[in-house]
């Protein structure tokens, strides 16, 4: 999607992206009780700034925990990692599919097409609004959900051990995100 179709979804759902980020969550606190209570049967995570840092091949210790809880209560098959990252997205996958085998990776478009959302449903069985996405990102994964009707979880990470390329790539993109989704929200009262 290029930026004026994403700018544009965005502004079509910009309340539900200021509902999304009025309830962010820390991912140091996100349960499976978390996902479940609010309808989730599966989900669907995020590796930049959920899981490790930009540019890591591998989640870190919290990103392993997070994927430990989901795996321990959702049954087989019913968890998933989208990532955007177009550069480790093959050395991910194959990290994923060593470290984590009951973990599915999916290739898809990039968040927000809604292609990621109609593999995991399809795959899991699970339908789309049964499906949590927890993402760090507001004009990928949360705009990906919001407008498809699945859960959207916005996450933050407490600490995340990363280096300065890493910290500064991920500011620029989740704050602009942030920005401009907050602004569509504002413009949503006009329209």
């Amino acid at each position: 999607m290029q930026f004026f179709d994403v700018f544009c979804l965005a502004l079509k759902h910009g309340k539900k992206l200021g509902i999304a980020h009025g309830g962010r969550l820390e991912v140091e606190e996100i349960s499976s009780k978390t996902v479940q209570s609010l309808g989730g049967e599966a989900v669907i995570l995020d590796h930049d700034g959920v899981l490790g840092p930009n540019f890591s091949v591998r989640p870190d210790a919290e990103g392993e925990a997070l994927i430990r809880r989901m795996v321990e209560a959702l049954p087989t098959g019913h968890v998933f990692i989208l990532t955007n990252s177009r550069r480790t997205r093959e050395e991910r996958e194959r990290a994923y599919k060593r470290f984590f085998p009951n973990v599915i990776f999916i290739n898809a478009p990039r968040k927000p097409d809604p292609e990621g959302l109609l593999v995991a449903s399809r795959s899991s069985g699970v339908p789309i609004e049964k499906i949590a996405v927890i993402d760090d990102g507001m004009l990928t994964g949360i705009l990906m959900a919001v407008s498809e009707g699945a859960i959207a979880i916005y996450a933050n990470r407490r600490k995340l051990e990363e280096t300065p390329k890493a910290f500064f790539v991920r500011m620029m993109t989740t704050g602009s995100q942030k920005m401009v989704a907050l602004f569509c929200e504002f413009l949503r009262k006009f329209l």
